[in-house]
Formats: structure tokens, C-alpha cells, sequence
């Protein structure tokens, strides 16, 4: 009879001792499964990061990457959070793909997922524009690779893909104001820069001065993710400096009256499209 009281003291002893722990990890008394719902992720190389949400289980989460020549990851657990228990960083340290397992050190889950670490890249959103292919709302990604691909996006277009690829090149010129950055977009198109099937150069002068005008800002953007050497074309064209402006990136074309504007951003790309 006295074994019999001790034993079930014992196990009641335990019983609340899991029923504490549980109540510690999920502040309900309950651990929900972990589980991403996503085996596949992109991160660019060696600029910004991508970032894996974990919205189940415990919160508690250890990372193992396959290699790590290809690929940075760190994990940041949010106590507290109902929503988000924690977020894992992704940076890419070498072109390539590898796996990368998470596992939930109370449940004992586990899910490996595919990262694939791309060329770096930024993003020109177009928010307002009278440009017959540059239209408003479309993205343009700007490749940082050895073709300097371009990739135009339209919302309306199906499937995530592109309405069409070309190439890109950024240049300095003088001209009677002084010296004006340039961007040009070669990808097919008519003489007017509207669609076609040929492809053609199209030059737009980034705006420095006036309303809307660029700033220094997004040109440092631009050196950081792409590696323009801005300061050698500068020097190419015998100017010692570009004057700063405001945040968003204004194209025009010369002698026409297209006026471009836009942000730059380091907005996703859309998977499965890049190398």
C-alpha cells in the first residue's frame, strides 16, 4: 500500500512537471508540430537576405546547413510573439545550392529545405510613368552578373514570368548642363521603346536635379548591389561629383517627353528564374 501511494505521488509529480513545461514553451499548455509548409528558398549573393518565418512549434530551433561555403544562416527566436516564434536569416556566400535542416529542440520536428543562393540584384518598382513599354506598376530586376541581365515584370503578365529579358548597362556623359548618369536597357523593342520582336538599346539619363529627382542615395544603391564603379565613370567624363536629390530613381529620355519614376528596392525576385 505504501509502495502503491509513493508510486502514484511520483507520477503525479512528473505529470506536473510536463504539463509546466509545455505551459513555458507555448503559454497555452501546448506544443504545436513544426512545420514550414515550403522546401524550397532563393537568397542573392552576398547583399541583403531572406528570411524563413517560423509561425509553429516551439520556437526553440537549431539550424544545420550541408555547406557552408555556399550559405549563412542564423536564427533569431522571438519570445513572447503569438504569430512569429522566431525568423531564420539567409545570406548568400557563394553562388550554388545546398540544404539546410531546422529542428525544433523540444518536438523533435524536423524539415530540410533546399536554399539556392543567386546572382545579386535590386529591383526598380515603376510608380508613375508615360513610357510606351516602361509602363507603371511594372519592375525591372537589374542582374548583378557577367551578361548584366535585365528582366522586366509586368503585374498583369500569368505565371510569375517575365514579359520580356534584355541587358543593361550604366554609363556617364557630358552634356551642355554638365555631366549626367546614364542607364541603358537594350531588350526588344521598336524605335519608340515599346515592345517588338528586335531587340534595341534605349538610353535613359537619370535625373538629378528637379521634381521627383534622384538621389545620391539610390546611385550608392546602385554601386553597392550591381559594382558600379561610379567615381571611375565620373572620372571618364572629367566631372568631380553628381549632386544629391531626394530617394526614388527618375529616368527620362532625351529628346522625347518620357519621364520615368520609380524606387529601388530589394524586393524578391520571383523564383526558378535565375541561375
Amino acid at each position: 500500500m505504501k509502495t502503491r501511494c509513493l508510486l502514484g505521488a511520483l507520477l503525479l509529480s512528473v505529470c506536473s512537471l510536463a504539463g509546466c513545461s509545455d505551459e513555458d514553451n507555448n503559454g497555452s499548455g501546448s506544443v504545436t508540430p513544426f512545420d514550414l509548409g515550403k522546401t524550397y528558398y532563393e537568397t542573392r549573393l552576398a547583399r541583403g537576405e531572406t528570411q524563413i518565418y517560423i509561425t509553429n512549434g516551439s520556437g526553440d530551433v537549431s539550424l544545420a546547413i550541408a555547406d557552408e561555403n555556399v550559405l549563412q544562416a542564423t536564427y533569431e527566436e522571438i519570445l513572447g510573439a503569438d504569430e512569429v516564434k522566431g525568423t531564420v536569416h539567409l545570406v548568400g556566400k557563394r553562388k550554388g545550392t545546398t540544404a539546410l535542416t531546422l529542428t525544433d529542440n523540444v518536438t523533435g520536428d524536423k524539415e530540410t529545405v533546399e536554399v539556392k543562393v543567386t546572382d545579386c540584384y535590386i529591383a526598380y518598382e515603376i510608380i508613375a510613368s508615360n513610357h510606351p513599354a516602361l509602363h507603371q506598376d511594372m519592375t525591372l530586376y537589374l542582374v548583378n552578373n557577367e551578361a548584366s541581365d535585365c528582366y522586366f515584370y509586368s503585374e498583369d503578365h500569368p505565371d510569375n514570368m517575365p514579359t520580356a529579358t534584355g541587358t543593361y548597362e550604366f554609363f556617364v556623359r557630358q552634356t551642355e548642363e554638365g555631366t549626367a548618369p546614364y542607364l541603358r536597357l537594350s531588350y526588344p523593342s521598336s524605335a519608340d521603346g515599346s515592345f517588338a520582336e528586335s531587340v534595341s538599346g534605349h538610353d535613359f539619363r537619370i535625373e538629378m536635379q528637379g521634381a521627383d529627382a534622384t538621389s545620391s542615395a539610390s546611385l550608392t544603391i546602385i554601386e553597392t548591389y550591381l559594382d558600379v564603379d561610379w567615381e571611375a565613370l565620373i572620372a571618364g567624363a572629367q566631372t568631380k561629383s553628381l549632386p544629391p536629390a531626394r530617394y526614388t530613381l527618375l529616368l527620362t529620355v532625351p529628346d522625347t517627353d518620357y519621364v520615368i519614376t520609380g524606387i529601388l528596392s530589394t524586393m524578391a525576385m520571383p523564383e526558378n528564374v535565375l541561375d
